[in-house]
């Protein structure tokens, strides 16, 4: 089965370490452009089958982001500067019950072992990022649980990766990953997830890799993601 896999991520955008609007730097209808609320930035890459080209379409995004505004500093997250932000992904696949369990059951537990808890805490209470979010869309749905992922190649590449291989896993293999979870911290669980996978494209091996270089590190979202992205080091 081939699908493709889109997203708009969100970035709080500063200045000195100041939250300023995005409006002031940005246009509406860009890839690097604005949210509904023009508050936010928002990346627009298009959309891939493989997790490694999506990511790669990001960092051009991010790239022509800091060209246009060089002086400011992009946030990722779930709420920053008492804004709420989101990673949301777009797939060209049915909202089907069991792919929206299954995506809810991986990609949360990706959140419990990598992201600022408080900050996902805040977003819910702002009436966002709710468990099994969804929308239909003409090409698929669009996931609307996660807060942005963009803190680094890395922790995008392993959404990507962790969203590509659950579709699969849940339309090719047949698995149900709430047995497969049961009571297993959500770091042993993703650990060995690979184990249980029959379909593993190539595109989603260097993901898996980096998943387990990510579950063993403590992330700090407080930080401007540029420098993770080696975007602006000069």
């Amino acid at each position: 089965m081939s699908f493709t896999i889109g997203c708009d991520p969100e970035l709080l955008c500063r200045r000195e370490g100041r939250y300023v609007p995005a409006h002031n730097y940005f246009k509406s209808n860009s890839s690097f452009g604005l949210d509904g609320c023009e508050s936010i930035a928002e990346c627009r890459p298009g959309y891939s089958e493989s997790p490694i080209d999506l990511t790669a379409k990001l960092k051009t995004v991010i790239e022509y982001g800091h060209e246009t505004a060089p002086d400011l500093e992009f946030h990722a997250g779930h709420y920053v500067d008492d804004h709420p932000i989101g990673g949301h992904l777009h797939f060209s696949v049915q909202p089907e019950p069991d792919v929206v369990d299954a995506l809810d059951i991986v990609l949360y537990s990706l959140s419990n072992c990598i992201d600022d808890k408080q900050q996902r805490q805040r977003r819910e209470r702002s009436g966002y990022g709710k468990r099994k979010a969804t929308r239909r869309k003409s090409y698929g749905f669009e996931y609307r649980t996660p807060g942005s992922w963009l803190l680094s190649p890395s922790t995008t590449l392993v959404t990507f990766t962790l969203a590509k291989l659950t579709i699969l896993g849940v339309t090719e293999d047949q698995l149900d990953f709430e047995e497969i979870k049961g009571r297993q911290h959500a770091s042993t669980f993703l650990k060995n997830i690979k184990n249980s996978l029959d379909t593993i494209p190539d595109d989603c091996r260097e993901g898996l890799k980096e998943l387990d270089l990510l579950l063993g590190k403590r992330l700090d979202w407080n930080q401007n993601i540029l420098p993770a992205w080696g975007i602006g080091l000069n």
